[in-house]
């Protein structure tokens, strides 16, 4: 929720506050790769002991919610419930906050209890640590499986980069090309290192496909694996560079975009996607 919505103004105490409505940490995320001062996100932390309660009735209000108005509910920073990053109000960047104990798997026994089993991606990227793992074990939820991370030395964060590579998928995971915080393929196979290029080709196996069609054999690469799900943004199935980019995380102006043009999806590329989804099976429509 924003510093601004009506959950904090008519709930201050279920989030972290002063009692009020004014704000005692805020969430991000550390220092990394990408952000030498972290990101701050600046959004109200919630107050897990206040939450726990009340058995989570606002975690369940709202999870039944988008349950009935979406087919699938992903949850971001699901590594926030193991542990998450608090940043004391006012910090000008994220670099002095510390992690604080999430609510573990209490909260989702209160969703599960209430709603059944819905149907829920966990996103579990990030700086993942034994707990986290054994968290998403415990709800059973499908986690997120980023091809780019498999080659890439600043995206695996605490992860094997070999927890990427497409023969590791488990069934129960989605697989992604990127996802809306990454390059395009096209761009981000241009900006890794010449050793993280060569690392592509031997995984695939293929040294002639020129590299400006390359984008396509890494789309196929995941389509064949084991993961009962595949995602694949319309950029990398256009081929397109960064300027198609979604999100780079802890920037902000340029942005959300992005829009896809009907004249883009051609015959050609649409016969192209369903041959590449009928062969590998994951043809779902009739």
């Amino acid at each position: 929720v924003s510093p601004d919505s009506s959950d904090l103004w008519t709930h201050p105490e279920l989030f972290q506050t002063d009692g009020a409505v004014h704000l005692t940490s805020v969430a991000g995320c550390p220092p990394d790769a990408f952000a030498a001062d972290g990101q701050l996100w600046g959004n109200p932390l919630f107050d897990w002991d206040s939450m726990a309660k009340t058995g989570y009735a606002w975690w369940v209000r709202r999870i039944k919610h988008m349950c009935s108005t979406y087919d699938v509910v992903r949850i971001d920073h699901f590594r926030g419930f193991a542990g998450y990053y608090a940043i004391p109000y006012g910090e000008a960047t994220a670099r002095n906050g510390r992690w604080r104990e999430g609510p573990g798997y209490a909260l989702f026994a209160a969703i599960k209890k209430k709603l059944g089993s819905p149907r829920i991606i966990a996103e579990d990227l990030g700086f993942l640590t034994e707990d986290v793992t054994a968290l998403l074990k415990q709800c059973g939820y499908p986690g997120m499986k980023v091809l780019e991370f498999a080659f890439d030395s600043r995206d695996t964060g605490s992860a094997s980069a070999s927890d990427y590579l497409p023969h590791n998928y488990p069934v129960n995971s989605v697989a992604y090309t990127g996802t809306h915080d990454n390059e395009t393929l096209v761009s981000w196979y241009q900006t890794v290192t010449d050793a993280e290029r060569a690392m592509v080709r031997d995984y695939l196996y293929d040294y002639a496909t020129p590299e400006e069609q390359l984008y396509k054999s890494m789309i196929a690469l995941i389509l064949r694996s084991a993961a009962a799900t595949c995602i694949v943004p319309m950029q990398d199935w256009l081929g397109l560079d960064n300027s198609a980019r979604i999100n780079k995380p802890s920037t902000v102006g340029q942005n959300w975009r992005w829009r896809l043009k009907k004249t883009q999806l051609t015959k050609k590329l649409q016969k192209e996607i369903c041959l590449l989804t009928t062969r590998y099976g994951r043809k779902n429509w009739a």
